[in-house]
Protein backbone atom coordinates (compact mmCIF):
# COMPACT_ATOMS: atom_id res chain seq x y z
CA UNK A 1 0.00 0.00 0.00
CA UNK A 2 0.91 3.83 -0.32
CA UNK A 3 0.38 6.35 1.77
CA UNK A 4 -0.46 10.37 0.37
CA UNK A 5 -0.81 12.78 3.66
CA UNK A 6 -2.74 15.58 2.69
CA UNK A 7 -4.03 19.18 4.24
CA UNK A 8 -2.35 21.19 7.13
CA UNK A 9 -3.19 18.26 9.56
CA UNK A 10 -1.03 15.76 7.26
CA UNK A 11 -4.45 13.37 7.08
CA UNK A 12 -3.47 9.88 5.53
CA UNK A 13 -5.45 7.98 2.71
CA UNK A 14 -4.16 4.29 1.67
CA UNK A 15 -3.93 3.58 -2.11
CA UNK A 16 -2.83 0.74 -3.71
CA UNK A 17 0.85 1.15 -5.20
CA UNK A 18 -0.42 -0.44 -8.71
CA UNK A 19 -3.63 1.16 -8.71
CA UNK A 20 -1.89 4.53 -8.37
CA UNK A 21 1.03 4.42 -10.51
CA UNK A 22 -0.83 3.26 -13.87
CA UNK A 23 -2.42 6.51 -13.44
CA UNK A 24 0.37 8.38 -15.09
CA UNK A 25 4.24 8.02 -15.06
CA UNK A 26 4.60 11.59 -12.97
CA UNK A 27 2.54 8.94 -10.04
CA UNK A 28 4.61 6.05 -11.42
CA UNK A 29 7.61 7.77 -10.39
CA UNK A 30 6.48 9.21 -6.95
CA UNK A 31 5.45 5.44 -5.88
CA UNK A 32 8.42 3.21 -6.94
CA UNK A 33 11.22 6.06 -8.38
CA UNK A 34 11.25 8.75 -5.88
CA UNK A 35 14.54 8.88 -3.94
CA UNK A 36 13.29 10.87 -0.75
CA UNK A 37 9.90 9.22 -0.73
CA UNK A 38 9.47 6.39 -2.51
CA UNK A 39 11.61 4.31 0.59
CA UNK A 40 8.78 4.93 2.82
CA UNK A 41 5.86 4.30 0.42
CA UNK A 42 4.82 7.89 1.52
CA UNK A 43 4.55 11.27 0.06
CA UNK A 44 2.92 14.56 1.36
CA UNK A 45 0.97 17.09 -0.17
CA UNK A 46 0.09 19.72 2.44
CA UNK A 47 -1.32 22.12 -1.02
CA UNK A 48 -4.26 19.18 -1.72
CA UNK A 49 -7.33 19.38 0.80
CA UNK A 50 -9.11 16.03 2.32
CA UNK A 51 -12.21 16.74 0.34
CA UNK A 52 -10.21 16.77 -2.55
CA UNK A 53 -8.34 13.54 -1.86
CA UNK A 54 -11.57 11.50 -1.14
CA UNK A 55 -13.05 12.35 -4.21
CA UNK A 56 -9.44 11.55 -5.90
CA UNK A 57 -9.23 7.86 -3.85
CA UNK A 58 -13.08 7.66 -5.36
CA UNK A 59 -12.13 7.98 -8.79
CA UNK A 60 -9.24 5.95 -8.63
CA UNK A 61 -10.80 2.88 -7.47
CA UNK A 62 -14.64 3.59 -9.29
CA UNK A 63 -13.19 5.46 -12.30
CA UNK A 64 -16.03 8.49 -11.41
CA UNK A 65 -16.36 10.82 -7.69
CA UNK A 66 -19.50 12.15 -6.17
CA UNK A 67 -20.02 15.48 -4.77
CA UNK A 68 -21.91 15.42 -1.37
CA UNK A 69 -23.29 18.84 -0.75
CA UNK A 70 -22.83 19.79 3.48
CA UNK A 71 -26.70 21.38 3.23
CA UNK A 72 -29.06 18.71 2.82
CA UNK A 73 -31.54 21.18 2.81
CA UNK A 74 -34.43 20.99 0.24
CA UNK A 75 -36.14 24.35 -2.17
CA UNK A 76 -40.04 23.93 -1.37
CA UNK A 77 -40.19 25.44 -5.24
CA UNK A 78 -40.61 22.19 -7.49
CA UNK A 79 -39.37 24.29 -10.09
CA UNK A 80 -35.91 25.22 -9.15
CA UNK A 81 -33.42 21.62 -10.27
CA UNK A 82 -31.34 20.77 -7.38
CA UNK A 83 -27.96 20.98 -9.86
CA UNK A 84 -28.68 24.73 -10.71
CA UNK A 85 -29.00 25.86 -7.20
CA UNK A 86 -25.37 23.69 -6.53
CA UNK A 87 -24.13 24.71 -9.34
CA UNK A 88 -21.57 27.43 -7.67
CA UNK A 89 -19.92 25.85 -5.49
CA UNK A 90 -19.69 22.33 -7.54
CA UNK A 91 -17.31 24.79 -10.09
CA UNK A 92 -14.48 24.74 -7.71
CA UNK A 93 -14.83 21.56 -6.18
CA UNK A 94 -14.08 20.05 -10.13
CA UNK A 95 -11.32 22.37 -10.52
CA UNK A 96 -9.87 21.20 -7.69
CA UNK A 97 -9.86 17.71 -9.51
CA UNK A 98 -8.73 19.25 -12.52
CA UNK A 99 -5.37 21.16 -11.04
CA UNK A 100 -4.85 18.42 -8.96
CA UNK A 101 -4.96 15.84 -12.34
CA UNK A 102 -2.96 18.73 -14.32
CA UNK A 103 0.16 18.46 -11.61
CA UNK A 104 0.38 15.17 -11.58
CA UNK A 105 -1.00 14.71 -15.41
CA UNK A 106 -3.37 11.98 -14.95
CA UNK A 107 -5.24 12.77 -18.19
CA UNK A 108 -8.28 10.87 -17.53
CA UNK A 109 -9.19 12.19 -14.12
CA UNK A 110 -8.22 15.91 -15.84
CA UNK A 111 -10.61 14.70 -18.66
CA UNK A 112 -13.29 14.06 -16.38
CA UNK A 113 -13.45 16.72 -14.07
CA UNK A 114 -13.45 19.15 -17.46
CA UNK A 115 -16.84 17.72 -18.66
CA UNK A 116 -18.10 17.65 -15.55
CA UNK A 117 -17.62 21.39 -14.96
CA UNK A 118 -18.71 22.23 -19.01
CA UNK A 119 -21.76 20.43 -17.88
CA UNK A 120 -23.03 22.67 -15.22
CA UNK A 121 -22.59 25.96 -17.65
CA UNK A 122 -26.32 25.64 -18.81
CA UNK A 123 -27.36 25.95 -14.80
CA UNK A 124 -25.88 29.03 -14.69
CA UNK A 125 -27.39 30.72 -17.63
CA UNK A 126 -26.74 34.46 -18.76
CA UNK A 127 -25.15 34.84 -15.03
CA UNK A 128 -28.17 37.94 -14.33
CA UNK A 129 -27.01 36.52 -10.55
CA UNK A 130 -24.42 38.48 -8.92
CA UNK A 131 -23.31 35.35 -7.07
CA UNK A 132 -22.89 33.21 -10.26
CA UNK A 133 -21.21 35.85 -11.89
CA UNK A 134 -18.50 35.79 -9.29
CA UNK A 135 -18.42 31.99 -8.96
CA UNK A 136 -17.44 31.89 -12.66
CA UNK A 137 -14.65 35.12 -12.11
CA UNK A 138 -13.99 32.74 -9.17
CA UNK A 139 -13.64 29.38 -11.06
CA UNK A 140 -11.43 31.14 -13.69
CA UNK A 141 -9.11 33.23 -11.17
CA UNK A 142 -8.21 29.61 -9.33
CA UNK A 143 -7.52 27.60 -12.76
CA UNK A 144 -5.30 30.59 -14.66
CA UNK A 145 -3.23 30.60 -11.16
CA UNK A 146 -2.89 27.07 -10.54
CA UNK A 147 -2.33 25.89 -14.13
CA UNK A 148 0.48 27.15 -16.25
CA UNK A 149 -0.82 28.94 -19.43
CA UNK A 150 2.02 30.78 -21.04
CA UNK A 151 1.69 31.78 -24.76
CA UNK A 152 1.28 28.64 -26.87
CA UNK A 153 -0.30 26.43 -24.03
CA UNK A 154 -3.43 24.35 -24.96
CA UNK A 155 -5.65 23.23 -22.26
CA UNK A 156 -9.20 22.32 -22.66
CA UNK A 157 -10.86 24.06 -19.65
CA UNK A 158 -8.56 27.11 -19.84
CA UNK A 159 -9.73 27.20 -23.61
CA UNK A 160 -13.12 26.61 -22.83
CA UNK A 161 -13.34 29.20 -20.02
CA UNK A 162 -11.77 31.72 -22.18
CA UNK A 163 -14.68 31.24 -24.80
CA UNK A 164 -17.24 31.35 -22.10
CA UNK A 165 -16.01 34.95 -21.27
CA UNK A 166 -15.77 36.18 -24.18
CA UNK A 167 -19.45 34.91 -24.85
CA UNK A 168 -20.39 36.32 -21.67
CA UNK A 169 -18.59 39.50 -22.01
CA UNK A 170 -21.08 42.14 -21.43
CA UNK A 171 -22.43 40.39 -18.08
CA UNK A 172 -18.78 39.64 -17.04
CA UNK A 173 -17.85 43.47 -17.62
CA UNK A 174 -19.23 45.05 -15.30
CA UNK A 175 -17.18 43.09 -12.16
CA UNK A 176 -13.80 44.92 -11.69
CA UNK A 177 -12.39 40.67 -10.60
CA UNK A 178 -13.07 39.97 -14.02
CA UNK A 179 -10.92 42.97 -15.40
CA UNK A 180 -7.83 41.52 -13.18
CA UNK A 181 -8.59 38.25 -14.60
CA UNK A 182 -7.68 39.34 -17.86
CA UNK A 183 -4.93 41.65 -16.79
CA UNK A 184 -3.15 38.68 -15.27
CA UNK A 185 -3.56 36.53 -18.53
CA UNK A 186 -2.28 38.92 -20.79
CA UNK A 187 -0.10 36.70 -23.07
CA UNK A 188 -1.38 33.41 -22.90
CA UNK A 189 -4.11 31.26 -24.67
CA UNK A 190 -6.77 32.31 -22.32
CA UNK A 191 -6.44 35.81 -23.60
CA UNK A 192 -6.13 34.93 -27.21
CA UNK A 193 -9.21 32.60 -27.19
CA UNK A 194 -10.87 35.24 -25.39
CA UNK A 195 -10.30 38.41 -27.37
CA UNK A 196 -11.10 36.00 -30.87
CA UNK A 197 -14.36 34.97 -29.22
CA UNK A 198 -15.61 39.13 -28.51
CA UNK A 199 -14.60 39.27 -32.32
CA UNK A 200 -16.53 36.39 -34.10
CA UNK A 201 -19.84 37.76 -31.43
CA UNK A 202 -21.64 34.92 -33.04
CA UNK A 203 -23.61 34.12 -29.73
CA UNK A 204 -23.35 30.31 -29.73
CA UNK A 205 -23.41 29.16 -26.36
CA UNK A 206 -19.85 27.88 -25.00
CA UNK A 207 -20.84 24.33 -24.05
CA UNK A 208 -22.32 23.47 -27.37
CA UNK A 209 -19.25 24.14 -28.91
CA UNK A 210 -16.68 22.69 -26.37
CA UNK A 211 -13.17 21.44 -27.56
Amino acid sequence: MFTIRVGTDLQAFHIHKDLLAGLSDEMRYYVYDDPGEGQESTMEMEQVSPDTMRRFMEFCYSGDYLYTSDSEGSSDDPLKDKDAIEAPPLLLTHAKLYVFADMYNIVSLKELSANKIIALMPFLGKLEDRADALAMIALMDYVLNSILVTAGTSDKLVKFLARYAGCFIEELGGYPEFHTVLATSAGTDFFKVFCRRVKAGDGKAPWTDAE
